[in-house]
């Protein structure tokens, strides 16, 4: 058999709500769902008819196919997420829990709940009643409480001793003053599973390790190692010449972990990894020791009233391609989202801020909600270490951020969250840091995250006065516009003053040089239980460049305009009819070199000529040339630009401006 299985459970599952709390009575854990229909898994109830506003109990069951030539074998359940609260039996035996956290991933161990060679019945109760335990706590929060079992569930089969996670950094070793970076070293550990077996009996595990780049070994390594409080660390390995990742080169290495213990092979992993680095320095943000400044857009995921949470990769895809193509390279989640959509950020290069979900309640935190924050902690981070478009980790949003016990609060997080990862920045984003900058629990982050409402919900304030108290407060931190933009129906004006509000504090931010990133808020109309606008599935707040269906707005195309990196800044005809087309870098936000673009040309006839753009920095500009005889402007020429990750830049009509 292969060393380890992983079969996706998502057909045939059994679902029925359970409005009168009476499953755990009539045992439906042991002997089924007595009224049951069939559904696919991810599921929620809230987006069906009927259903839309039921906050209570409700089980899914699954018959559950086990090999006879798996006993011996480790056989788990991973469970992607499931809201809220989770209880999991196998064959009328309660196997595991999961509690106070619906939007990150865990696995049980079922190996001693199953029968071999037979079906096995695997049954969930899932509850998504407000709690005073969970966060997001109570129903203070600004998205869709979508109940059900809302991602993917895989069950893996292993040997005895298996791998949990691996935690793996691919570090670039920059120098000289150009910044180079001549060779990286790969370094980490492995978390076991049944770690006890191996440490008990102190017997060697053999791990293979290889690492790949575009289906080419690079390095490999075999060596034999103990575990030590369930920990096996991994060799560094070093990599010569090492591609860095970037968002507009999102370079990959695989890295290929094998275990074998008393001479068989137990279990193997696959993950990626990126080599980059981003630090602050002073008010600027370094990526790969470049300064940058950033543009971005925040997306409300589970917003489709159709899907809801229960969105599928193909789903998630689309939105994510909608925040790339309107050339946005940074965005921020205020909850934990799934693998599948973070893989596809590493892939495609798009920076992300993934955060535990405080939001604006409880008021206050104090020290006794402090447990659920270090689980939601352990549970984002473990689990998604490995991501390189992971660069910050938030541990909360709006909650009274100029109150001492707030501030206190996130320094404890803060200080526990360091301790799983101690590489990437920790934040906490602030609606508050414009009333006493020097005082502010975002003081606490290693980045300023400022979520600015002048002009609707923070008054008619001077935003130029505010951010110079901000940057005067913290001279060591750059400053990151976490949101801003229109909250409708709260505030009106429609798409046309969301436009207005884009352009006017976009232009009035690239004056700061202390403000290294913008997060427009946000791309997309949103579903949420706390919604002004609708009823059920379709209960949103009007908020985003497109609606719940991801339908553009005007407003769209102007963040897409406005974010631009490159654009065309002249066009002309010479005497002898060559074209010259100038383009110039952008030089404010976004700020970055660019290298690797491609601008294309598109003539009345449909033929099209490609032309690779050099590498420019911030700023400059390029005059590209097409002879005589080449060009036809009869009929309209037209354009395209872009990334050397195929995204589109800008595309358009050609205007010639000028004959020279």
């Amino acid at each position: 058999m292969s060393i380890r299985i992983t079969t996706g459970l998502a057909e045939d599952w059994q679902f029925q709500t359970d409005p009168a709390g009476i499953g755990m009575e009539e045992k439906w854990f042991a002997c089924g769902l007595p009224d049951a229909r069939s559904v696919k898994i991810p599921h929620t109830w809230n987006v069906e008819r009927g259903f839309e506003e039921y906050r209570g109990l409700a089980w899914y069951s699954y018959e559950l196919q086990i090999a006879k030539e798996w006993q011996g074998q480790t056989i788990r359940l991973q469970f992607d997420a499931v809201y809220r609260d989770a209880i999991i039996w196998v064959n009328g035996k309660q196997a595991g829990a999961h509690h106070h956290s619906g939007y990150t991933a865990f696995i049980i161990d079922i190996s001693a709940f199953v029968s071999f060679g037979q079906s096995n019945r695997l049954v969930v109760s899932v509850n998504n009643e407000n709690s005073e335990l969970a966060l997001p706590i109570r129903n203070s929060f600004d998205w869709a409480d979508d109940g059900g079992i809302i991602r993917g569930v895989s069950m893996i089969v292993t040997g005895a001793v298996a791998i949990d996670y691996a935690m793996v950094d691919a570090i670039p070793i920059f120098s000289g003053a150009d910044h180079s970076v001549q060779e990286g070293i790969i370094k980490g550990g492995i978390k076991l599973w049944n770690a006890a077996i191996a440490e008990t009996e102190k017997q060697p595990i053999t791990v293979m390790l290889s690492v790949w780049r575009k289906e080419k070994l690079i390095v490999s390594d075999r060596y034999d190692t103990y575990a030590q409080d369930g920990l096996l660390l991994l060799k560094d390995l070093l990599i010569e010449r090492p591609e860095l990742w970037h968002f507009d080169h999102p370079n990959l290495y695989n890295i290929h972990i094998t275990l074998m213990a008393d001479g068989v092979e137990t279990d193997q992993l696959c993950i990626h990894a990126g080599f980059r680095e981003i630090k602050a320095a002073g008010h600027q943000l370094l990526l790969n020791r470049e300064p940058v400044r950033l543009m971005g857009v925040e997306w409300m995921p589970g917003s489709h009233p159709d899907k809801g949470m229960a969105e599928s990769e193909a789903d998630l895809i689309k939105v994510l391609e909608q925040i790339k193509n309107a050339n946005c390279v940074i965005t921020r989640f205020h909850w934990q989202q799934d693998s599948r959509l973070l893989d596809w950020c590493d892939r495609n290069g798009l920076l992300v801020q993934e955060e535990i979900p405080h939001w604006q309640q409880p008021g206050e935190p104090d020290e006794s909600l402090l447990p659920i924050a270090k689980q939601h902690a352990e549970e984002m981070i473990l689990r998604h270490y490995n991501h390189p478009s992971i660069y910050a980790w938030g541990m909360g949003n709006e909650v009274n951020g100029q109150d001492e016990r707030t501030i206190s609060y996130m320094k404890q997080l803060k200080q526990y969250m360091v301790t799983l990862d101690g590489n990437r920045f920790i934040n906490y984003v602030s609606n508050s840091v414009h009333f006493k900058p020097e005082s502010d629990a975002t003081g606490a982050g290693d980045l300023l995250m400022w979520n600015d409402y002048i002009g609707t919900w923070h008054g008619d304030l001077d935003m130029k006065e505010v951010i110079h108290s901000i940057d005067a407060a913290y001279k060591d931190k750059p400053l990151v516009v976490a949101e801003y933009g229109l909250c409708e129906p709260a505030f009106p004006g429609g798409d046309e003053r969301r436009i207005g509000i884009l352009l006017e504090k976009t232009g009035e931010y690239r004056k700061h040089e202390g403000i290294a990133a913008l997060i427009f808020f946000s791309l997309n109309d949103y579903r949420t239980q706390m919604g002004e606008e609708g009823e059920g599935r379709l209960r949103q707040r009007v908020h985003g460049t497109t609606d719940v269906y991801g339908e553009p707005k005007p407003s769209y195309q102007t963040l897409r305009a406005i974010s631009a990196p490159i654009a065309v800044k002249h066009v002309s005809l010479d005497k002898d009819q060559a074209l010259k087309v100038v383009l110039s870098v952008s030089d404010d936000i976004p700020r970055h070199a660019v290298s690797g673009y491609v601008f294309t040309l598109v003539h009345p006839d449909g033929s099209c000529s490609v032309h690779e753009i050099p590498s420019l920095d911030a700023g400059e500009d390029w005059c590209l040339i097409i002879p005589a005889g080449r060009i036809s402007a009869e009929g309209g020429l037209s354009f395209n630009i872009s990334r050397p990750t195929g995204f589109s830049v800008m595309d358009g009509k050609l205007h010639i401006t000028a004959v020279e």
